[in-house]
């Protein structure tokens, strides 16, 4: 009996036993890791000043003095991560505007510091999600002291009002790192997503980024079509501006700047979502005539009354790009998988298009408070048609292959 309680003795002291105590954070660590963020966010800084300061010297006629033009560039990022820019102290007038190859720039920064955070953060031991949230914090924080600075200008940005743009920008740049690093943080946190999302939204993750690429190509065709047809009314109103050689280059980059905010205005039209120009509104068949700001771009909008015959047949291009995703969706799926499978697969794929082109469509929306361009983008049934459409398309994709594929057998 001694013996045999021995053994069970013996046993139970061989058990794991809980931890009781985890190990300490470090600190330093992870404010090295914000530092990284604070890198992120000030490049964009950086990189803004030099336009701003450049255009100061050259115009000889400017009273602005050189701390003023400064503050510009914090103007700059707070616009490019959506935050209200007053126009001045104490001013009705707020203008919302990010013109979005700015903020990809601030992503690609954002990118760029996070993979050097993790090459850092390499050796490290604990949770993987605390160098990473590090990383964002310092990003949101020095985003909003960068913005904080700028109020000493005559403009004067919401603080408020950047946040939501700098969280979605930090998020975006540190998820990127880890899915592209090998570092061990990025393979702890991919071990994270293969145990706790399901396989069939982690296929469907790169036909939805193929689908969001769709998107955008329809409405930039959209776009460069209008700009062709109505070259003339786009030229007219350059020449009525004259800008000026600077002021011209000025003008012209940032209507570049903001061709993927208009090629997104453009998919939201096909999609059978109203687009509203503050005063104007593209419809699917007519467009609503009011004033527009004389923005040569501006010139490509159609005149008000009725548009071209067939228009009407525009939503059926989302619904193509469904099927486009659910094709591709299909693709990394074997020709035995069930029926269930592949509408589950498709479906997401469809799903997380629309979600991502729901987000970009968020932050290319602009506008002036205060006035008739008080909305500039999309009408909100947009959320409601885009999804039904995309969905549509993927399930009838996914239909006819898995028939297809059936009579093969």
């Amino acid at each position: 009996m001694a013996g045999n309680m021995s053994l069970l003795d013996r046993a139970r002291s061989t058990l794991p036993t809980p931890a009781t105590s985890r190990e300490p954070r470090d600190w330093m660590q992870l404010a090295i890791a914000a530092g990284y963020g604070a890198v992120g966010a000030i490049t964009l800084g950086l990189v803004l000043i030099v336009p701003v300061m450049a255009a100061w010297a050259a115009d000889p006629h400017s009273t602005t003095s050189w701390t003023d033009a400064l503050s510009f560039s914090g103007d700059g990022w707070a616009l490019a991560h959506r935050g209200h820019v007053a126009v001045a102290e104490g001013a009705s007038h707020s203008v919302t505007f990010a013109p979005l190859v700015l903020t990809a720039l601030a992503v690609v920064f954002a990118r760029m510091a996070a993979k050097a955070m993790l090459t850092h953060l390499s050796g490290r031991s604990g949770a993987w999600w605390e160098g990473p949230s590090a990383y964002i914090l310092g990003y949101v924080v020095t985003g909003l002291v960068i913005t904080g600075l700028a109020l000493s200008g005559p403009a004067h940005p919401n603080l408020v009002t950047v946040l939501p743009g700098a969280i979605v920008v930090g998020v975006a740049g540190c998820a990127w790192a880890l899915l592209r690093s090998d570092e061990p943080v990025a393979e702890q946190a991919k071990t994270f997503l293969d145990e706790h999302v399901s396989l069939s939204t982690r296929r469907a993750l790169r036909p939805a980024t193929q689908g969001v690429l769709g998107y955008l190509a329809i409405g930039l065709v959209l776009v460069l079509a209008l700009a062709v047809t109505h070259a003339s009314q786009i030229g007219q109103l350059n020449g009525q501006l004259d800008p000026g050689i600077l002021g011209g280059v000025v003008l012209w980059v940032g209507q570049l700047a903001a061709l993927p905010n208009l090629a997104l205005w453009a998919g939201g039209w096909t999609a059978g979502a109203s687009v509203h120009l503050g005063a104007v509104s593209v419809g699917s068949t007519s467009v609503h005539g009011g004033l527009l700001p004389m923005i040569p771009v501006l010139g490509g909008v159609p005149g008000a009354g009725a548009l071209p015959t067939g228009t009407n047949l525009a939503p059926l291009l989302p619904v193509l790009l469904g099927c486009f995703v659910g094709h591709r969706a299909l693709s990394n799926l074997t020709t035995y998988a069930s029926l269930r499978t592949k509408v589950v697969t498709a479906a997401q794929a469809a799903g997380l298009t629309a979600l991502i082109v729901l987000v970009l469509s968020w932050l290319s929306t602009a506008g002036v408070s205060g006035g008739s361009l008080d909305y500039v983008g999309p009408s909100l049934l947009i959320v409601p048609l885009l999804v039904v459409e995309l969905l549509l398309g993927a399930l009838v994709a996914t239909l006819f292959l898995h028939w297809k594929r059936a009579l093969r057998r």
